[in-house]
């Protein structure tokens, strides 16, 4: 089941013809990540928590359609949805609409990999597997 973030753009997330400026719908897919994992560390950020600890979750693949553009001081609801997960990876979808209007505005995937300090792929940590299944999403 999908975790909803509501998200507004700011000035600094636009270009110069105040559209927002598309890399930072990749920043607001990080944004949903950590709020769909905040549960996974006891509502600690949870990937500073896992960097603390020496790992890390980079992303490895990224897809994205934009169908709407948003600008400065829109709001906008992101929904993160984990549709795949391994031993070391994980897959989230990821929509994000106008509530204003209902308007789809863009969505896409991202896959990240759990991984050391040494960069080698480690397992997710057990509270993120139970956050997954806890959240109803695939189960691992």
């Amino acid at each position: 089941m999908s975790h909803t973030t509501p998200i507004t753009v700011d000035w600094s997330d636009t270009d110069a013809g105040g559209l927002i400026y598309y890399p930072r719908f990749f920043h607001f897919v990080i944004v949903g990540l950590n709020d769909y994992f905040s549960p996974a560390t006891d509502g600690e950020h949870p990937m500073e928590s896992y960097r603390k600890d020496g790992y890390l979750l980079p992303a490895v693949e990224a897809s994205a359609s934009f169908h709407a553009p948003l600008r400065a001081g829109d709001t906008a609801l992101l929904e993160t949805t984990v549709v795949d997960s391994g031993t070391t990876s994980l897959t989230v979808s990821f929509d994000i609409s106008r509530p204003s209007t209902d308007e789809h505005v863009a969505g896409g995937e991202v896959s990240f990999v759990f991984v050391d300090e040494t960069f080698k792929a480690t397992p997710l940590p057990d509270a993120i597997h139970a956050c997954i299944h806890e959240r109803g999403d695939v189960i691992d």
